[in-house]
């Protein structure tokens, strides 16, 4: 018998015994846990990395602090205070906010924008720190995981370590959850999180009805702008009627206890004003299904069918098809060397791990640059089949992105062709 690797063996049954059932710190429930708390902040590492890769992080550090102070403030109050959390601000025009698993807490810069208070920004976090405290990550990956996964997840704790092949099963949970997260917590979980949420702000001695108001307002702004200026927030909650009603229920019980509060209103609007605004013609402007950004003679045009996106810092414009899956993006990335559209899109595609398929030197409106073909992984997760038209020009690399599911990408070479044509830089 190999001695060390039948220790290491009990030592991994023991590790995932001790774990396998304990008490929810939110709910004091008896809960299945098989991924180690080493594992999950692993994980929520990776998951930090595909984000800020796609979307960038806010460098002020006055905005930075501030978030992370709020955050730690709420956290000191929580049902899982000793976890180290970390608050990143992303660099995204979208209204969103997520956490991901080990404390991984997120806001994108365009939530920032939307929220009027201190105490509606509390309201957000609490929700996010609830998801953490409650294992509701933990729980939605250990649903998509089989056996052997959760048991080299649980196995890697302090002084215990699988070898490489743990930390690659690491990235992949990463990358999963990254998936996983657009799709949502069950609709139990987000009203847990919402309520226990106001129990973290009254703790912090925050105004709880802040977290009504910020409701209404998502409610009046998306019936005013309609859904798909707040998809990607709304889409991963419940109905935004529901979590007021339920709200008003909760505040509105006859023992629930009351304190003095507070709304950081004045305080809020100067952490506001910190926030980068890039001026029209930086940003671009959308006219119908056609962007400009004249400022670099650039144009591109979408065909009937699809829609404009909120986007993040790395992306001009970003697209998808109305009710599908296919969506893609208008990137330029400044280079630090000189490469032809050919390296150019090599280059892109490794960094992102994209397996390439194929691909040839082109001639279209925008001018010559190469047409290539690959497979792998969006940044947000998900297996997709990208084609790419890639330029360059005066330092600088064009990338116009189409990607669809690989039962679908023939279908979409149609309208990928419409706006690769579509695309002009002059």
């Amino acid at each position: 018998m190999n001695r060390p690797r039948f220790a290491l063996r009990l030592l991994v049954v023991g590790t995932l015994a001790l774990s396998a059932c304990a008490r929810n710190p939110v709910t004091n429930r008896a809960q299945t846990k098989l991924i180690s708390e080493a594992a999950e902040r692993q994980i929520g590492a990776e998951t930090k990395k595909n984000l800020l890769k796609e979307y960038g992080e806010i460098k002020d550090p006055v905005v930075r602090q501030y978030v992370a102070n709020l955050g730690r403030r709420l956290v000191a109050v929580s049902d899982r205070p000793r976890l180290p959390y970390e608050f990143t601000v992303l660099d995204a025009d979208l209204v969103n906010a997520f956490a991901a698993p080990g404390g991984y807490i997120f806001v994108t810069r365009g939530l920032l924008e939307e929220v009027e208070n201190e105490a509606e920004l509390a309201s957000v976090l609490a929700h996010e720190i609830v998801h953490v405290a409650g294992w509701h990550s933990i729980g939605m990956i250990q649903r998509q995981m089989g056996m052997g996964t959760l048991t080299t997840l649980g196995a890697i704790a302090s002084g215990v370590s699988l070898g490489p092949e743990a930390m690659l099963l690491v990235m992949q949970t990463g990358q999963l959850f990254t998936s996983l997260y657009l799709l949502g917590y069950s609709r139990e979980h987000e009203l847990e999180a919402d309520r226990v949420g106001l129990r973290y702000m009254l703790s912090a001695r925050y105004d709880p009805e802040a977290a009504l108001s910020f409701f209404e307002r998502l409610a009046t702004l998306e019936k005013k702008e309609g859904p798909d200026e707040w998809e990607p927030y709304l889409r991963s909650h419940p109905p935004t009627e529901q979590r007021i009603r339920e709200a008003k229920a909760y505040l509105n019980r006859p023992y629930f206890f009351r304190r003095e509060t507070e709304r950081g209103e004045r305080v809020y609007r100067e952490l506001k004003s910190r926030l980068p605004r890039l001026k029209p013609e930086e940003r671009g402007e959308i006219k119908g299904r056609r962007f400009e950004l004249a400022q670099q003679g650039v144009v591109l045009t979408i065909p009937e069918g699809f829609s404009w996106e909120p986007v993040g810092a790395t992306t001009l414009v970003a697209f998808r098809r109305d009710g599908g899956e296919a969506f893609g993006e208008l990137r330029r990335e400044v280079l630090t060397e000189t490469l032809t559209p050919e390296e150019f899109a090599k280059k892109f595609s490794e960094d992102r791990k994209w397996r390439f398929l194929q691909g040839r030197p082109v001639l279209y409106p925008a001018g010559y640059g190469y047409l290539g073909q690959f497979a792998g992984p969006s940044a947000l997760g998900g297996l997709y089949v990208f084609r790419g038209l890639f330029l360059v020009r005066d330092g600088a690399g064009w990338a116009v992105l189409f990607a669809a599911k690989p039962d679908r990408a023939f279908e979409s070479l149609v309208p990928a062709e419409q706006i690769f044509r579509g695309f002009e830089l002059r």
